[in-house]
């Protein structure tokens, strides 16, 4: 049996079904985790296009991640830390190249060669569901191991954690001792509460999914009946504010479902979106958009950047320029992970360089002595304003998120 997650009936069966299992078990690790992983699998192997033979792949992976961060915390958590941080490496450079090789189909036919034109072996491997963040959550593991902030974990409980259905495809990205404890029933809650908080957030997100995503939808930039060419400024920045609204009411729509029906088997999943287009500015946008993977990268890419860098004695001194490099570069690896074309690295630059250019408006702003100038900064409408711009600066950037080259030249002629 295949079927889509939450979308449809198929669907919705099984996960009742679980819940109902998973509930009657109580607070019994001994049979409800072993119920759960197998309940996961199943449904896992349900999703279309997620073949046994992905499944044995991931499993492999995480055998592989579990083994580094097991040696991290177990024989070698007292050693130098020479020999830790190259395990480590070696360990999130392993679970990059798995992620590299599904990402990006240079890379399969640099190994397989050019014989996806053929019908070869390039043209069947497709991209593996939830391989982006099953690949996130591994490197968290073995960082906070490396870290040693991870007690020694079972097997089982990683394997739950890295395979629990419902935030697999699109995440929230939780982290694994917030989950684990949840696992083995130190943070229980009761049904009731459970019903009430999960079942509001699956309201919420069946909205956002079928009733506003549906009207917004044929209005985004790609949908337009008449050639991109034949559209008018104001058309295109209308289909711009569309795919905007209708990204956030289909990915927050999905966080909704899945955080809610996480919640009906127990388990508290990390809120994904607040109120992003209610923020004055794009960093605060960015802080409350897709906020497991902003923490993720926050947490793993530009403070790891920041720290080395400060080694330097010019970025020492220049406090700004360092956060701002290591902004635009861990939005570069945003954007190169959305995707391998240059338009997703563009999109991804286009954002660090906005935060970086918020970050020296915000430092300047403080100098400011005039007493109007200063009454307007904390004005409401200094606010208003601001929100305004940051929406149009985010849904201005989608073009290069969802256009070719070739077509971004045209919206380009167009706007201009």
């Amino acid at each position: 049996m295949k079927f889509n997650f939450f979308s449809s009936l198929s669907f919705w069966v099984a996960l009742f079904a679980i819940v109902l299992f998973f509930r009657l078990l109580g607070k019994r690790p001994a049979l409800r985790n072993p119920l759960l992983l197998a309940s996961s699998v199943l449904m896992i192997l349900c999703l279309p296009g997620f073949t046994p033979l992905y499944l044995a792949g991931l499993l492999i992976l995480t055998a592989f991640s579990y083994a580094v961060g097991h040696v991290l915390v177990g024989c070698l958590s007292q050693a130098r830390p020479g020999p830790r941080r190259l395990i480590a490496v070696f360990g999130i450079f392993g679970i990059l190249g798995f992620l590299a090789f599904y990402k990006y189909g240079f890379l399969r036919a640099l190994l397989f060669g050019h014989s996806s034109r053929n019908g070869g072996p390039v043209s069947r491997v497709a991209l593996m569901i939830g391989v982006s963040y099953f690949s996130f959550k591994m490197i968290h593991f073995v960082v906070e191991s490396y870290r040693r902030k991870i007690d020694r974990p079972s097997f089982l409980n990683f394997l739950i954690y890295i395979l629990f259905f419902l935030p697999f495809m699109s995440g929230p990205i939780n982290r694994f001792n917030h989950f684990t404890e949840q696992v083995v029933g130190q943070t229980a809650t009761s049904f009731k509460q459970d019903l009430a908080s999960g079942g509001e957030r699956i309201v919420h997100g069946l909205f956002k999914k079928f009733v506003l995503v549906q009207l917004v939808f044929p209005h985004v930039l790609g949908n337009h009946a008449d050639a991109l060419v034949s559209l008018t400024p104001g058309g295109a920045l209308l289909g711009l504010y569309a795919y905007a609204l209708y990204f956030y009411f289909d990915f927050s729509g999905y966080s909704d479902l899945a955080i809610g029906s996480a919640r009906l088997m127990g388990f508290q999943l990390p809120e994904n979106f607040d109120n992003p287009f209610l923020k004055r500015n794009i960093r605060d946008l960015w802080t409350n958009w897709h906020m497991s993977l902003t923490g993720w990268l926050v947490d793993y890419i530009y403070w790891p950047i920041v720290r080395k860098m400060r080694d330097a004695t010019y970025f020492r001194q220049h406090p700004v320029v360092l956060s701002n490099v290591g902004m635009i570069i861990t939005f570069i690896a945003c954007g190169m992970w959305h995707g391998e074309t240059i338009n997703f690295l563009l999109w991804g630059a286009y954002h660090g360089l906005g935060i970086s250019a918020l970050t020296i408006y915000q430092r300047q702003k403080r100098k400011v002595q005039n007493p109007l100038l200063q009454r307007y900064f904390r004005s409401r409408a200094s606010a208003v304003i601001g929100t305004i711009a940051t929406f149009n600066f985010f849904s201005i950037g989608l073009a290069l998120f969802v256009l070719d080259m070739a077509k971004l030249k045209n919206l380009v002629n167009i706007l201009f």
